[in-house]
């Protein structure tokens, strides 16, 4: 089980530099939006966790939602069109199953 410890903000700015190798963190005010459930959010309100091994794990702030670093992108991006959208989502499943649907 995973462990929500409360950070002091500079360490939570370290954790989200670390583990974000896609995108650059400049603040806590920073945002991103979740191309799994779409919700705009900050560094200030991403969820941060610590496994019992030490590792820091971080996860879109919205419930229910178990979207990672991989999965979040700048304000703005072209990947939040349905158009775009629908191409990576082809990408990403193949085009055998875009086919069959």
């Amino acid at each position: 089980m995973a462990i929500r410890p409360h950070l002091p903000l500079d360490e939570r700015l370290l954790i989200l530099r670390s583990a974000d190798k896609f995108r650059k963190w400049n603040s806590l005010d920073d945002q991103r939006v979740c191309i799994l459930c779409y919700q705009k959010f900050s560094g200030r309100q991403v969820e941060v966790s610590r496994s019992r091994s030490g590792d820091y794990h971080i996860h879109c702030p919205t419930d229910g939602c178990n979207a990672s670093v991989v999965h979040w992108v700048y304000p703005g991006n072209p990947l939040l069109s349905e158009a775009a959208y629908a191409d990576w989502q082809r990408t990403l499943i193949g085009p055998e199953a875009s086919a069959a649907a």
